[in-house]
């Protein structure tokens, strides 16, 4: 199934909120204070936020998490990512407010609540089917498609093979909703709450055309808050939805989600109260705003892993010896302490500590990162080098070798990162790096049309399941376009996807992993991500699942002038 997804950025942590980056789940981490827990509810309820522009809020198009983190509080799906008292994730009914399935949870029935769009029609059966099958429809390009296949009859449906009537999704009345597997999956309530199988206006979509998704007037709510505003590059508003369902349990009346690109700009907007929270990475404004004793600090994974990926289309990166090279050459635990200030942890697995196999860490059952067996194996990575330039009939001298590292910004931490990249590449390997700076939507679509040699990115889990992690290298997926095929790899994950047996699963993962970045280095984990988030004391039961986006459906504030 062809799809594209976008990356998170890679250099993110010090531009938005940690939650536009990943939702992140409560951390016992978190300091916090119950001097403000006393305080009433502040008479205006609102809140501003940092993020990054989104291409779109069309949730058939949308493939960042800048867009996911406003859907969420625009949208409300068949259910929501919650947390419970201890701070772990539970799905909660939310569009449906009950579903069943059958004995072999193939044939799922959800059941609706009587809930309306923010323009007063009522949300119907039909708006699900309509926006399943139109995210799955080949005309539409959806970057996420690829996540409805266990959906019957999906794939068949996105190539062209067959008609939306064959689709496993069907509005059996107007508050009754039937979707069909092709067989069981371990994960698909987590889908139930994603942007994919979100509601959608047949007849707002078809009368905005291309501009639907691109400006507030294009779009109707169903959620906890509506948009009314989008000055781009400058500010997306939402307002509180009087049409919502469960509109008593929303405080807020209005989130602005402040579009800012410098560290320093956000820094100083969170210092001085323009923002309300924000993710933080630089020491001297760590220390800062440590001293202030204003903050509450949310710490912790993210299931997010940041990576090198290669053009294996390229003349060189079509070895894997070179990938091998140019991924044991990274100096890990030296670029998580120097460029992430020590926030962020060494990768050497491709799937992040916090992500479960059947509620189990991942990376705990396997007991092992891929990549510090290979680097123990080639002490010398110039070694591997010069052994893959022989192979692909170039001078195996590595000072004879120029490659270009495309960058996906053109802000002084890029610049930064660009540099230190250089530096490390030429000590540990002997070669020269030209660094390419690039805007987002530029980058992307170099991406897309294989026109680099080496990137960087960051990948952030969609649920909580491996597959999230290992689905999107399989061929033909495109969620990141690297040219890089390989049948076993593909047989593997498909093995893991349609069985229900914990012990086999990890076993086809386990070695889908080794493949993916031990036997062909098709990409090389460097970091994996955790939260570091500053959030004033008196901003209140913002829920931060690990999963999903964060929850703004119950926040309130609570002494803000105090």
């Amino acid at each position: 199934m062809k799809s594209k997804k976008m990356l998170a950025l890679l250099l993110t942590i010090g531009v938005i909120s940690s939650s536009a980056l990943v939702g992140c789940g409560k951390s016992e981490d978190a300091k916090s204070s119950s001097a403000n827990g006393q305080a009433q509810e502040d008479k205006e309820q609102y809140l501003n936020m940092v993020l990054v522009e989104p291409k779109t809020l069309d949730a058939s198009k949308s493939s960042d998490r800048y867009s996911s983190e406003v859907l969420n509080e625009m949208m409300e799906g068949l259910t929501r990512i919650e947390q419970d008292k201890d701070g772990k994730d539970v799905i909660k009914p939310a569009g449906a407010e009950k579903w069943e399935h059958n004995e072999n949870a193939t044939v799922w029935t959800f059941h609706l609540r009587d809930y309306n769009w923010s323009d007063g029609k009522t949300v119907t059966a039909k708006d699900f089917e309509y926006g399943i099958k139109r995210t799955l429809d080949q005309k539409t390009g959806s970057p996420y498609a690829f996540l409805l296949t266990p959906i019957k009859n999906a794939e068949e449906y996105n190539s062209g093979k067959v008609s939306g009537d064959a689709l496993g999704v069907k509005a059996l009345d107007d508050k009754t909703l039937q979707v069909t597997l092709k067989q069981p999956c371990p994960y698909f309530l987590d889908l139930t709450y994603f942007k994919v199988m979100h509601p959608q206006r047949k007849d707002i979509v078809e009368k905005s055309g291309d501009r639907y998704g691109t400006e507030a007037n294009t779009m109707v709510s169903c959620g906890p808050f509506k948009l009314t505003g989008w000055a781009h590059n400058s500010e997306i508003t939402l307002e509180k939805n009087d049409k919502y369902w469960d509109k008593d349990k929303v405080k807020l009346q209005k989130v602005s989600y402040k579009i800012i690109s410098d560290p320093s700009a956000k820094y100083n907007s969170l210092s001085n109260g323009q923002l309300d929270m924000a993710a933080v990475s630089k020491p001297e404004w760590i220390q800062r705003f440590d001293k202030t004793g204003k903050f509450d600090i949310v710490k912790g994974y993210e299931p997010s892993t940041n990576y090198t990926f290669f053009n294996t289309k390229d003349k060189l990166f079509s070895n894997a010896n070179i990938r091998k090279a140019f991924s044991l050459a990274i100096t890990r635990e030296d670029m998580a302490d120097t460029i992430f200030h020590g926030i962020f942890e060494a990768g050497y697995g491709w799937c992040p500590p916090s992500l479960q196999l059947n509620g189990k860490e991942y990376r705990k059952l396997v007991n092992e990162e891929p990549l510090k067996k290979l680097k123990e194996e080639n002490p010398d990575p110039k070694e591997l080098l010069k052994k893959g330039l022989k192979e692909v009939g170039m001078d195996p001298d590595p000072s004879k070798v120029t490659i270009t590292y495309l960058c996906s910004g053109t802000d002084q931490w890029f610049r930064t990162y660009a540099e230190y990249t250089q530096q490390m590449y030429k000590k540990t390997l002997g070669v020269n790096i030209k660094a390419e700076y690039v805007k987002w939507p530029v980058f992307q679509k170099r991406e897309k049309e294989l026109d680099y040699q080496i990137a960087g990115a960051a990948w952030t889990g969609d649920y909580n399941d491996p597959n999230t992690f290992f689905d999107m290298w399989m061929t033909g997926a495109n969620v990141v376009t690297t040219g890089w095929s390989n049948k076993k790899y593909d047989e593997l994950v498909k093995k893991a996807q349609n069985t229900l047996d914990e012990k086999e699963r990890l076993k086809y993962y386990k070695e889908a992993e080794k493949i993916l970045i031990y036997d062909e280095a098709a990409i090389a984990p460097t970091e994996y991500r955790k939260k570091n988030t500053y959030r004033y004391k008196y901003v209140k039961d913002v829920m931060t699942p690990l999963f999903g986006t964060m929850e703004l459906k119950y926040a309130y504030t609570a002494g803000r002038n105090q």
